[in-house]
């Protein structure tokens, strides 16, 4: 806590103020992120499905690889749903996210098409994990292979207009 106090040009005092303890402190960085990347990864309505998919990959990538610790469990968990701050972001943001691909991609909202879109996601954090591990291949290698992966599911390509 000193340390952060110190970097933000703030007392101690005034950290413990606002965040009672690293507990709290560390939950107020991770539900920060997590809005950030859903912001990042909004989808924009006068880009096409392929163009929004890539934009939101792009982001998705490079917020994953800027990441470590406990943020980096925002973008694929470790721990089950709900036994930690980050694991509970992390599956309110793939709620919000597979909500987004649906209805991005024109796909019914049905239990099966959830849990297609659920798998894709885990897919995803998947491919950010080994690209941060293994970072020689190009980005744009992992965004095509997560497009024709999210292709085969919806059984058709995505509209590119």
């Amino acid at each position: 806590m000193s340390a952060i106090a110190t970097e933000a040009g703030i007392t101690r005092a005034l950290v413990y103020h606002y965040f009672p303890g690293k507990e709290r402190l560390l939950e107020a960085v991770l539900e920060r992120e997590a809005n950030r990347v859903l912001v990042a990864t909004a989808p924009d309505a006068a880009l096409s499905q392929r163009s929004n998919v890539d934009r939101a990959l792009t982001a998705f990538f490079e917020h994953f690889a800027a990441s470590s610790g406990a943020v980096r469990e925002l973008y694929a968990p470790t721990t089950p749903a709900g036994t930690s701050t980050a694991a509970r972001l992390a599956a309110t943001n793939h709620q919000v996210q597979a909500q987004r691909l649906l209805a991005a991609t024109g796909t019914a909202d049905t239990e099966q098409s959830r849990l297609a879109m659920g798998a894709w996601l885990a897919f995803v954090e998947y491919i950010a994990r080994h690209a941060a591990e293994a970072p020689a291949t190009p980005a744009q290698g992992h965004i095509e292979l997560c497009v024709a992966a999210l292709e085969s599911i919806l059984g058709r390509p995505l509209l590119t207009t």
